[in-house]
Formats: structure tokens, sequence, C-alpha cells
């Protein structure tokens, strides 16, 4: 019944998006030489993916059009579910309620399934940097991972890049991971599973504070700032973050609806594209500076900041250490898509980049 009724709100959100905003046909306005382009989240904007679109990747393009074309670029910003939420930003963009959507593959778990790969291999390389740059080799090398954006859903992936290092926020101390057992942890959706033995419970940005503050969670598989920033201390009243090193995922995509891009001048599609480059890491850099920062304001409100013991950690991998090619096994058979090469290709990256995972995960 639930999902009945999450499918029935969203489908009704298409609708009255596309009524409010315009079809698809008429998302982009351009007059004269005016160019307005509509971009948008359903998460906040001090989220620093976002903070980035409104420091980095908007002002930029708007610069370089002004100076190198005769076109007057300008943008309408929405935010915050008040055209999309992080749900389905990716249909926002499909059905034209957006030009330009950012959303994290996490919450569109079936239609970018191939995608949320970087979850799929837990405790990888903690540096959104490194994971940005990674990521950029893994897409020119597998491009099959995101064939469906253009095939499917009429858009163009301009940007793959993500949040920091993944942790652990608690209301309760724990030390391994036999602790966990019976406790509901919230998570986004494609690592419910690191949490095995615990009570996984799917979460949102919007939903953590409430279902924390409420019992519906006892903790939350996050990055620190963003635990500070939506206020999830408060919800816990007092607890522990632990650096568990899950990794800094990559999971924020940046895309663009083909109807408009086909709509715009050439030479405002290459400034776009461009960049959308620039912006995957200038998020990444502030992503990792928010790491440290995010643990500073816990520590500063009182909550114990810790980091897992490597012996805690190896164990915890050997539990998932089949999970990985049950994902590639999984996507294969839902999508047709076999990931397997890329996912070896990704753990070769990361220890090529220095990591050292806690377990051999050997991807058949």
């Amino acid at each position: 019944m639930k999902k009945i009724f999450h499918a029935l709100s969203i489908t009704l959100l298409a609708v009255f998006g596309t009524l409010l905003f315009g079809q698809s046909s008429h998302a982009l306005s351009i007059k004269d030489n005016n160019i307005t382009i509509r971009i948008g989240s359903g998460h906040p904007p001090f989220i620093t993916y976002i903070k980035q679109f409104k420091k980095v990747l908007i002002p930029r393009i708007m610069e370089r059009a002004a100076k190198e074309t005769k076109y007057k670029v300008k943008f309408k910003e929405h935010y915050a579910g008040t055209v999309v939420n992080v749900f389905d930003t990716l249909e926002g963009v499909q059905d034209g309620r957006l030009d330009m959507g950012g959303w994290c593959v996490c919450f569109d778990d079936d239609k970018a399934m191939a995608m949320n790969l970087p979850f799929f291999v837990p405790f990888q390389h903690p540096s959104a940097v490194v994971q940005r740059n990674i990521g950029v080799k893994l897409l020119a090398q597998f491009p099959e991972l995101y064939q469906d954006y253009e095939k499917r859903y009429k858009q163009k992936l301009l940007g793959f890049t993500g949040f920091n290092n993944y942790g652990l926020l608690t209301k309760f101390d724990w030390k391994n991971f036999n602790d966990l057992k019976g406790r509901k942890i919230l998570a986004a959706g494609p690592n419910l599973p690191w949490v095995r033995g615990a009570i996984p419970v799917r979460t949102s940005i919007p939903k953590a504070a409430t279902q924390l503050s409420t019992g519906v969670g006892e903790g939350i598989v996050l990055f620190p700032d963003t635990d500070f920033k939506l206020g999830l201390h408060k919800a816990l009243g007092k607890g522990v973050y632990t650096v568990t090193n899950f990794g800094a995922v990559l999971n924020i995509n940046l895309t663009m609806s083909l109807k408009a891009r086909k709509k715009l001048p050439a030479e405002i599609v290459k400034i776009i594209d461009e960049v959308a480059v620039e912006w995957t890491l200038a998020t990444a850099k502030a992503a990792d500076k928010d790491h440290a920062w995010g643990l500073d304001k816990l520590a500063s409100v009182g909550f114990k900041v810790r980091t897992i013991d490597p012996a805690a950690q190896k164990d915890w991998a050997l539990r998932l250490k089949d999970w990985p090619n049950e994902r590639v096994e999984a996507v294969k058979k839902k999508k047709g898509v076999d990931i397997g090469p890329a996912m070896r290709a990704f753990i070769k990256m990361n220890e090529e980049a220095g990591h050292k995972f806690p377990v051999r995960y050997v991807i058949k």
C-alpha cells in the first residue's frame, strides 16, 4: 500500500508540475539572444553540490556565455521539493519540469541501477576528489552504465560527483558489527544492505530528522557535515559519530534534457558541458573540506567522534564480501547490463589511488 501511495504521489506531482511549469517543449525559454534555463533538485540549497551550482556552475556558464557568445543566459532555480523531490528529479528532467537536474542515484536505484555501482563496493577510498577522478575514467571506459539516460529517459549525463566519506551517526555507542543487531539504522536505499544484521530503514534528507526524533531510526548512515546541517544531532539528543570509512561514494548526477540541448545554440551547449565538468571537481573539493568541518561541529555539540577499529571494520567487510557479486547478478537480470567488468575496474582504480580494502572483493 505504501509503495502504491508513493507511486501515486509521484505521478500526481509530475502531472501538477508539468501543468504548472509547462511541457518539455516549452521548458527552455529563448527570446532573441536571451536564454533562460530551469535548473533544480529535490535537495535544499545548503547541500554541498547545490551550493556549488550557485558558486560555480551557474555563474561560470553565465559569465562565459556573456564573454564568448552573443547570448545572455540566466537560470531559474528550483530546490527543496518546489518542482521535483529527491525521488523524481530524473523524471522531472524527462517530462520538462526542469531543463537541468541534480540528483542522487541512491533515490533512483531502479532507473539508475547500474549507476549505483559505487554503492556496491563498500569501504572504498574516503576522498571525494579521488572518487570523482575515478568516476571520470570509469564512465569513459564503461558508457553502458548510463546508456539508459539518453535511450530511455531523454537526458544527457553532464557530470558524476558526490558527497564525502559515509559514516554512522547513532544514538547509542557501539564497538563492532554485532552491537548493531536489532538496531534501526536509516540509509538512502542502495546502501541499506551495508547494515545487514541491523534493521535497515529507508530514508531521505527531508525525512531523516523526523525519523530519528520519533524513534523510527536509532542511527543513520550519512556524512558528518550533512548530519549537522540537517540537525540530526538535535533529533538524537546525544550519541556517537563513527568514521566507518564506507567511502566517498559517487552518487550525484547532473543531467540535462535532450530537447533543451537541441534548442540551444551549439556554443552554449559546449559551455554548459565544460563548466559541468568543472562543477564536479569543485563539488568534490568542497565535500572533502565539509567532512572535516562536520566532524568538528558534531564534537563541538557533545557528540563522541571516533574512527572504527580496523579489526571491526574488517569483520564488517567480511560479512559483505559476497554482496558485490549479488548486485552484479541483480543488475544483469533486471537491466541487461553486465557491470562486472566495470566493478573490477572500479576496485582496481581505487587500489591504484593508494587505497587498501579491508577485504578483497573478487568479482566473478
